[in-house]
């Protein structure tokens, strides 16, 4: 028995090893020694939430070389203070890149909410310009070229065999281009092209574009068109003869087989992997802009049920993850909307609110005062958090206190931290956020959104953690 178990256990790993895809990019730039940095990939296209993949410091001599563990064609980030780098990377390749020398955020930028990054695709200096990255490159540069010459007329105003000339011209430079994730990109990116400038028929571009071709979550160009055409859809569509069942199949129904067959009374859809698609991009967008005037509302438990259930039924593996990633998305901001507007006072009795703390990052303790875990849990964050304190707030909301032992406490230990104590009833505080369990750790970005709600507690652990997540 053990000795099948050993070949079982042998082709396992063979097998894991084959498929395990190993790319690797690297860089010399002094001007980065010994800083980290990170590789981010979006989690799905519709969400648009960062993932850190991979990440890894620049030695002594600058040098930079990061191993990415992927299984297809990614287009991924790399924050570079004041820079952004793009990349796309496929499987076993070695990327040379060349990066600008290193442009520290000032005190200003950093506490600029809006600040943005200059973002641009990268040179790979080991590669010629057939490889997939270039070929984005200079597409995306040639696109942009056109643009910007005909900008004045983009609209209607040009005429159509003017736009189609101008896009077989271009089309026709990327021939020797034998890369199936490029001539993806560069058909989408055409077919974007001609719906800016004329093809305004959305139903034509959803049955020839959509419904009749492979669903592409990961290639930009595609999820690009597809955010375009199918933004807020679901609130248009209930508007249309076809989606008049929209409205009760979210709101009455709370069902995403009704709502499916509410989509397919459009004879555009036939593909049921596209129409789930559609759906979880209009239930993320009628979420998040159900508050706008002269639109179509739906219930906001509709929503938010039918999103549960089609983490179960969704068509593909990689549609369940995306229901999950919006429904986390939606209850991640529920979170700190309550927050935000919950009152707590502060040790000297001033009133405070969580937003008045936005502008850093944010890592937030709730305790119980009388738990043996509280000290060493304070002791834990001086220890660990101290020296994220340029960059992020320590938080701590203390429920049951006794006050002036906790004064004598931050005293004598020197902590570090805010402290805040509710207002009202602890237990109702408790009830209203749902804590079943106490300690709770949380972190928040700097603008307010949650980055993990379930966050490690702060011993040495959570350092290589937070260095991940702050990367300014």
């Amino acid at each position: 028995m053990n000795k099948h178990w050993s070949y079982f256990l042998l082709l396992l790993f063979i097998f894991t090893s084959a498929i395990s895809q190993n790319t690797t990019i690297s860089f010399i730039n002094k001007s980065y020694s010994n800083d980290t940095l990170y590789v981010l990939k979006e989690k799905d296209f519709i969400t648009k939430i960062w993932d850190t993949i991979a990440w890894a410091k620049v030695n002594n001599n600058g040098e930079w070389i990061v191993k990415l563990n992927i299984h297809s064609t990614q287009i991924v980030h790399i924050p570079l203070y004041k820079n952004e780098i793009v990349v796309c990377v496929e499987p076993n390749n070695l990327y040379k890149i060349k990066v600008p020398l290193k442009q520290p955020l000032t005190i200003e930028d950093s506490l600029n909410t809006y600040f943005e990054p200059f973002i641009f695709y990268t040179t790979i200096l080991n590669m010629d310009s057939t490889c997939t990255h270039e070929s984005i490159s200079r597409l995306e540069y040639s696109i942009d070229t056109l643009v910007q010459k005909y900008f004045k007329v983009l609209h209607f105003k040009i005429k159509r065999r003017t736009v189609d000339s101008l896009l077989n011209l271009l089309s026709v430079k990327y021939d020797h281009v034998s890369s199936k994730y490029f001539k993806q990109y560069l058909f989408y990116k055409i077919i974007l092209m001609k719906y800016l400038s004329y093809e305004r028929d959305q139903n034509f571009i959803i049955k020839y574009y959509f419904n009749d071709k492979p669903v592409l979550l990961n290639n930009a160009a595609y999820t690009e068109l597809f955010n375009q055409i199918f933004n807020d859809y679901l609130s248009y569509y209930a508007t249309t003869h076809w989606g008049e069942d929209v409205s009760d199949a979210i709101t009455k129904l709370r069902s995403p087989i009704a709502l499916r067959k509410a989509i397919k009374r459009n004879p555009a859809f036939t593909n049921d992997t596209l129409v789930d698609l559609v759906i979880l991009k209009g239930l993320h967008d009628a979420y998040y802009s159900n508050d706008l005037p002269n639109k179509v509302r739906f219930s906001p438990i509709g929503i938010k049920t039918i999103l549960d259930s089609m983490i179960f039924v969704a068509k593909t593996n990689s549609l369940k993850q995306m229901a999950t990633n919006i429904r986390q998305k939606i209850k991640n901001d529920e979170i700190i909307y309550a927050f935000e507007e919950f009152p707590f006072i502060d040790i000297d009795g001033n009133e405070l609110y969580l937003r008045n703390f936005k502008g850093k990052y944010v890592y937030l303790m709730i305790a119980d005062f009388r738990s043996y875990e509280f000290l060493p849990f304070l002791k834990q964050e001086k220890a660990s958090l101290t020296r994220f304190l340029d960059k992020m707030h320590v938080i701590n909301i203390v429920l049951y206190p006794q006050k002036e032992k906790l004064k004598h406490m931050i005293k004598s230990h020197d902590l570090i931290g805010e402290y805040l104590f509710c207002k009202n009833d602890e237990k109702q505080f408790k009830k209203y956020f749902k804590i079943k369990a106490l300690p709770q750790f949380m972190i928040w970005s700097s603008d307010g959104k949650v980055v993990n709600n379930n966050a490690p507690s702060p011993d040495d652990r959570i350092i290589p953690y937070l260095m991940q997540i702050i990367k300014d």
